[in-house]
């Protein structure tokens, strides 16, 4: 290994602190419309802020809104025109998930305790980390990429691949429309590792891990992405970790990673507006 990287010991907590949640308080809304359906709005007894639902037209997935004011939610019910208040006032003032949470699809079987070895490295340092990792492997490499347009390392993957070891790739969708992506993925496929493409619902949201899995028994993650950007002109830190267990559990998030079964609907249908005044918006 190279001297500006060292091996440090350390033993990996993740804990849960128990915490004593009030019980969550649920209200549901009649919105009377052909196209704002089963509305509710959910928040602690107490709180400033909740969760509204909400489900458009014949679409069968529900819209949370996150973070929304109970001040908000009771100008909804009070509002003459619930479809209207809510185009104006909710569908882009909040973040929002469009069908089943993270958590509803997989659910992280930490918290884990285990004593592991591992190796930091930081911005130019991190290619050399992932290519050590690649040409280490012996059985099998598994990808999740946000961003992957690095030939040297695409190049280490096809080597692995063409002296046994199994390779997969999982990457964001988006990312993959970039002409350089384009070319690196029909490189992949071509020399026979399966590339498979996530799509997201939802119009911030992104398959956006970055690490490999190597022979279930090493980890690299961190911040760093696959790219000549990453490489060259970013800050990025990565972790190599030696552990089969952690190595277990991010094998277990990879064949979690799967494409949202619906794309959002980006153009839900307009409200019926009543005539509007002469001094109306």
């Amino acid at each position: 290994m190279n001297g500006k990287r060292g091996w440090i010991w350390m033993a990996a907590w993740a804990g849960v602190a128990a915490a004593a949640w009030a019980a969550p308080v649920r209200e549901t809304l009649d919105a009377q419309s052909d196209w704002l359906h089963d509305v509710s709005y959910e928040c602690e007894d107490g709180a400033a802020e909740g969760t509204l639902t909400v489900r458009l037209g014949d679409d069968p997935v529900a819209i949370r809104y996150f973070e929304v004011p109970l001040e908000v939610w009771n100008e909804f019910k009070a509002a003459e025109s619930k479809g209207a208040y809510y185009g104006k006032n909710v569908r882009q003032r909040y973040e929002r998930q469009y069908g089943k949470s993270r958590q509803e699809i997989f659910d992280s079987p930490l918290p884990i305790q285990t004593q592991v070895a591992a190796l930091c490295a930081f911005n130019e340092e991190c290619e050399a980390v992932v290519l050590e990792g690649i040409e280490k492997s012996r059985e099998s490499i598994w990808v999740a990429a946000y961003a992957f347009t690095r030939t040297r390392i695409a190049a280490a993957l096809v080597r692995a691949h063409q002296r046994g070891v199994r390779v997969e790739v999982k990457m964001d969708a988006n990312q993959a429309e970039f002409a350089g992506a384009q070319k690196l993925i029909d490189w992949l496929r071509r020399e026979g590792i399966p590339v498979t493409l996530i799509h997201v619902a939802g119009e911030y949201s992104a398959m956006h891990n970055k690490f490999m899995v190597f022979d279930l028994r090493w980890v690299i993650a961190g911040s760093y992405n696959f790219t000549t950007v990453a490489q060259v002109s970013n800050w990025e830190n990565l972790i190599w970790v030696d552990s089969p267990d952690m190595a277990e559990q991010y094998k277990q998030a990879w064949d979690a990673i799967a494409s949202d079964e619906i794309a959002e609907p980006r153009d839900e249908p307009a409200p019926k507006k009543k005539k509007a005044s002469p001094d109306a918006d």
